[in-house]
């Protein structure tokens, strides 16, 4: 895999790599809970990326 040299090409990607997390209580609960804040730290990159894009777009 080739790491995206910009940065809204690389939370494209994790995007991808990481989908929305659904508890699963025959998984282990730690795994759950890591998966889930990595979902949340990407969601809050696509959500600073809408701001900075609008921002520009303003400009």
């Amino acid at each position: 895999m080739q790491i995206p040299l910009h940065s809204y090409d690389l939370i494209d990607l994790l995007d991808e790599l990481h989908p929305e997390v659904i508890y699963d209580p025959a998984q282990s609960k730690e795994e759950f809970l890591l998966r889930q804040g990595e979902r949340r730290l990407i969601l809050r990159l696509k959500a600073l990326r809408e701001v900075e894009q609008m921002e520009h777009r303003a400009r």
